[in-house]
This record gives C-alpha cells, structure tokens and sequence, in this order.
C-alpha cells in the first residue's frame, strides 16, 4: 500500500524554512510555539509516568557522581554494585560525566528541598522508599531522586521538540512533523527511557541537534552554526562514549553540508576550513573532557574504568550478525517492536531518499555506525533493559525519515494510508505503557531464573522478550512501578503535584491539538532558531561549572574517613540528614566496619521513622563491638517500645530490588 502525499508546490525543501518572525493571532493559546508546547507537555507526561522516588544501579552512580560535586567537589560515590575502586581508595561511577554534569541544577534543587522537608522516608512522592538492593537503607524516596528524573523527562520533551523543527525544516507541510514529534513521543522507546536517569536520552537529543545546526539552510549563521552542532556533539560523547560514531558520521555530514551551500562562493575554501574547525571544537572538548574525567577518577587519562567482560570490545563476525538480528527481528530487542512508528520510515525510505538524498543519507549512516559500534561489544544486549535502550540514538535519528507516512496521514487523502499510520502509532503507544508500568528490574530476575540471562540468550526466546514479562507483573499486579499510584494511595502533596502534571498534560494536549488545526501557514511561520540554541547552552554551562569545580581525591583512605565523619555530625547537627547521610555512606565505603558511621546513620534513619532500618544499623555496630554502650541503648530502647520489626509498609517484592 503506497502511503505517497499529495502534491505541494514545487520548490527546494529547506528554502523555506529561514529564520520568520512569529506572526500569529494574538489569542493567548497562539503566544507558545508548537515546540515548546511539546517540551512542557511530554516532559510532564514523562514525569508523572515515571517512577518517582525508584532508582536503579545505574542511575543511582550518575545521581551519586552529581551529589559528590556538589556536596565534596569531588567524584566520589558511596560503595555499590558497578562502581569501581579508584583514586584515594573510593569509588567510582564507570558512567560518563554528561548526563549527572549537565543535571547539576536539578540535583541541587534536590538536595535543597530533600533537608526542607526531611524526605529520607518517602517525602512528598508518598509510598514506602525505594531502592537499589546496594543501599536500601539511604536510596527511596529523596527529593533528589525526583529531581534527577526531572532532568531526563525534560531531555525527553526537548527530543520531541527537536524533532518537530527537524520536521519542519525538511518537510513543507508542518502539521506532518507535528504527528511525526508526537508519535515518537509516545509510540517509541523514547517514552520508557524518559522516565529513568539514564543517559542515552541526552545522547539522543544532543546528536540530532547536531544534525539540526549542520543542516541549517542560510549562510550567514554558517560559523555559528558549526559552533553549536559541533558542541552538541560533544556533549554527545561525555555523556556516552558509543556515541563516537554517530558524532563523526553527522560531522562529516556537516562539512557536506555547508560545502554545498557555498561551493559557489569565492572564499569557499577558507569558510569550509573555518567551519570544519569550529564543528570539530566541541567533540575536541568533549574527548578532552571525558580524559579528564577519567583522570579525576581513576588518576589516568586512558582507563575508562570497565573491567568487566561485558564491557570488551570483540571483532567476531558471529557476534556481529546476532547483534544486527536481535536489534532488528528478535523478540527481545527489535526496534522495530520496541518503536513501531520506524517500520513506517522503512516503507516510506525511497520518498525520503528522493526529496532530501544528503541527509537520508547521513542519518542512516549515523544510526548503522551506531549498530555496528554496539555489536562489537560483548555486552551488546544491554543486559537489563527494556527493549533496545542502547539503540534509543538510532531510534531519534531514523524518525524525521517516517515524515512522508506522516504527511499522508496529515492530507487525509488516502484513507488506507491512515490507517496503517495509525495502526503503527497505536501498537507503539501499547508496548509503551506496558513498559512504564512494571520495574525495569523485574527483567533480570526473569531471565536469571530461566537460565537464559548470558551473552544475549534472552534476546531470541519470545517468553523472555520484556514485553511479555511486563504483561505477566501486570495481570499479577506485582513490581508496578508509576509513582502516581503511590500518590493516589497516599493522598497528599504527592496527589496535588499529580493532579498538577495531569493538568498541564491536557492543557498542552490542547493547544496542540489548536495548533494543528490552525491554518498552515501560521504554524510553519514560528521561528524555531532559538530553542535548540537554549537546549544547547543548558547542557554545556553546568558541564563547564561540574569540570571547573571538580577535584581528585588526595587524601590517605583514613584521614578522608575522619574528615567526611566530622563533617557529618556538622550537618546532622545542621539539620542536613541527607548530606550527612552521603558522608557516613562514603566512611563506609572506606571503612566498612567504621561504628561511628554506621551508628550516626542508624540516628538518621530513626530521626526519620524507619524503626527497622535503625535496628539493622545499631545491631550491626553491636556484631563489631559489643562494648558500644550507647548503641546498646538505642537499640533496647526501640524495642522495648514494640516498635513493628519488619521490612517497611508495602515494600514490593525483593526482586524489584536487583540489578
């Protein structure tokens, strides 16, 4: 079934598009452009969908590696699973710096309103705390925690905008990228790894802005243009290094690019070179950055800090092809299950190919390099994960190539055409929500009890496949994972920042439902210049502040243990129980029988309600040195007050826990 547009006045396809002035009506709902509509809207979507107050291992070192900065000026976090020992004898995350740098503001707020409102045991997300199986007792439920999935329900909007104005750009029918933005949004795995603090959404967003700049069509921006792609890219990189390949594809792409717009000019030699410089400025910034990280960390520039065997990389041809067929057929990890609205971009690749051949061209590439780049790791499958998180870049890349499937859809001439369009968008929406409504983890423990969790076993086997394991927890109602249902158990302030978000999803709903049926012309005249600019700006200048701040670690393990004890009774006499919580975690990996931290925790954890937690503290110090009067104390006092012992109100099951 062809799914070809109707015909449109001829012309180049980003002649069009030049930097307007917004001249729409002056009714208020017309004041916001369509691509900040969607920022708000889907960043407010993905929060009130997410998990909260819930943090898994990976996204806990990323959070950790921020509050360190901000707290120590240091990288250092609190011993756990996947960190590694490095310099002074503390830990590490093995993660890159571009995601928890570039949250900085956020994590900040956190950590401010976490002492605010003493929120160690739940705080305003309601519900038991949360956690990682690492650290229990310290994870669930803090402020910062929510605040740090802010950020990436924000870079999740931010990729939905981004893809209308690339949208726009390529295509003259405007209300086609606005259904093309909203299906990714909603019908992609954009949607699951939207709500967790994961750092291939930030990959994602900064290359396709990448994309953006270089494919600009006017020549005088042309320098700073290249400035911005360029920088892009590099945050790119800081925040994954398997972004690499994409980057230089898409550079490459750039010189083309620019090339062809001033091939006729007479000084084109020099502009080329002068662009081609300050394109290649950010990812030289970016790799020196992502150096010095490593040399803050591990004290050398080349040790990366994965030491696991998942983490090599292999030139093996057999491992290649399993790789490229998981990704693109099996049942675990196929994008094209995993985000159905690409299926659309494969029927429609020849239209794309005809009407812009330069950048089809450059996003397939990008995306295939991205491919290839995973499939020689020996942890290609990505381990725990739903769907194919590691593909979440080639994902964004390959949508504004489904545009002509959506421009049919838009015309409403070929009824067929709509249909499949919708019927695509509508499975996407479905695995979508299956994937938002259970705990990541659940997964792992899945396929370690079938047996099939090494070297990408899982992958091929349909009863393994994540969506089917999601759809189990459903049906048994177990491991669900939204914080909203929390809140509606648990009325309060939680509830009232639900209904809040609720809201603003509607409202944003609405005007972009009023924005697609306004007249044509009025929704191509907004301009879209500055809001990728903004984009780009917010992710570099906490990144530039996180290096310039950030410093090794020098001192011996136990005079950094003294120093960070007496800093913690400073803050817990301040008031401050979650920085005080962060010094004590960091003793204790230094010195994991150290009785003054641990008892000092267990008072935190009994200030804020949590009997058993304190119990568990106070009689660990007591297995070390019975002698310990005052913890002797504590402990007879809490339980002389019969106190329930148990594992906390409503905790979910162990294996939500794991990973």
């Amino acid at each position: 079934m062809p799914l070809t547009p109707p015909a449109r006045t001829p012309g180049p396809e980003h002649a069009r598009m030049g930097p307007i002035e917004n001249t729409l009506s002056p009714r208020r709902w017309r004041q916001w452009s369509p691509q900040v509509l969607l920022l708000l809207t889907f960043a407010a979507l993905y929060f009130a969908m997410g998990p909260g107050n819930y943090f898994a291992v990976d996204e806990v070192t990323q959070e950790e590696t921020a509050q360190a900065l901000l707290l120590r000026r240091t990288l250092d976090i609190p011993l756990m699973r996947d960190a590694r020992i490095g310099r002074g004898q503390s830990y590490y995350t093995v993660k890159g710096p571009g995601l928890p740098l570039a949250a900085l503001p956020l994590v900040y707020l956190g950590l401010k309103l976490d002492d605010a409102f003493g929120s160690m045991n739940g705080g305003p997300l309601a519900g038991p705390p949360i956690g990682t199986e690492g650290q229990p007792l310290r994870w669930g439920g803090r402020l910062v925690a929510s605040a740090s999935l802010i950020a990436n329900a924000l870079v999740g909007g931010a990729i939905v905008a981004l893809l209308f104005v690339v949208g726009t750009r390529l295509s003259n029918n405007p209300r086609a990228a606005l259904l093309m933005a909203v299906a990714a949004g909603v019908a992609t795995l954009l949607m699951s790894e939207a709500t967790h603090f994961y750092q291939h959404a930030l990959s994602a967003l900064m290359l396709m802005l990448g994309f953006w700049f270089f494919a600009g069509p006017e020549l005088e921006p042309l320098e700073s243009r290249a400035l911005l792609g360029g920088l892009s890219l590099g945050v790119a990189m800081l925040a994954r290094p398997n972004a690499v390949p994409p980057a230089v594809v898409l550079w490459l792409y750039g010189v083309v690019a620019a090339w062809k717009l001033i091939r006729n000019l007479p000084d084109r030699w020099p502009r080329t070179m002068r662009r081609s410089l300050l394109a290649a400025a950010g990812p030289a910034a970016g790799t020196a950055g992502y150096l010095y990280f490593n040399y803050l960390r591990f004290g050398s520039f080349s040790d990366f800090g994965y030491l696991r065997e998942q983490d090599r990389f292999v030139l093996d041809a057999v491992q290649i092809v399993k790789a490229m067929a998981g990704y693109l057929v099996s049942p675990g990890l196929s994008v094209f299950l995993f985000a159905p609205p690409l299926i659309l971009a494969v029927v429609v690749c020849r239209q794309a190919c005809r009407r812009w051949p330069l950048e089809t061209a450059a996003l397939i590439s990008a995306s295939v390099a991205d491919l290839l780049f995973i499939s020689l790791t020996t942890g290609w499958d990505g381990g725990l994960s739903y769907g194919p998180r590691y593909l979440l870049e080639a994902i964004v890349l390959l949508m504004p190539l489904s545009l002509p499937a959506f421009e049919a859809l838009a015309d409403g001439r070929s009824r067929r055409a709509a249909l499949a369009v919708a019927g695509v968008v509508l499975l996407g929406i479905l695995v979508q929500l299956i994937g938002v409504a259970v705990y990541v983890t659940v997964n792992e423990a899945d396929r370690a009890a079938a047996g099939i969790a090494e070297k990408g076993a899982w992958v091929f086997v349909p009863s393994a496949s994540p969506i089917v394991c999601n759809l189990r927890e459903i049906l048994a109602g177990r491991n669900l994972s939204p914080w909203g249902l929390r809140a509606l158990a648990h009325p309060g302030r939680a509830l009232l920042l639900l209904i809040s978000l609720i809201l603003i999803v509607l409202i944003g709903c609405w005007r972009i439902l009023r924005c697609f049926r306004a007249p044509e012309e009025d929704l191509a005249k907004v301009s879209s210049d500055g809001l990728p600019a903004a984009i780009v700006l917010a992710a570099v200048l906490p990144i530039f502040a996180g290096f310039a701040i950030a410093r090794p670690v020098m001192d011996y393990r136990n005079v950094r243990a003294f120093d960070l004890i007496e800093a913690g009774l400073a803050a817990q006499k301040a008031g401050q129980a979650v920085t005080a919580a962060e010094d004590y975690a960091i003793v204790l990996g230094l010195d994991p029988s150290n009785k003054f931290a641990r008892y000092d925790l267990g008072i935190l954890q009994e200030d804020a309600g949590r009997t058993h937690e304190a119990l568990v503290l106070y009689r660990s110090v007591l297995r070390h040195d019975p002698t310990f009067a005052r913890a002797r104390q504590r402990a007879r006092r809490l339980w002389l007050k019969g106190r329930p012992i148990e594992l906390g109100p409503g905790r979910p099951d162990r294996r939500a826990h794991s990973r």
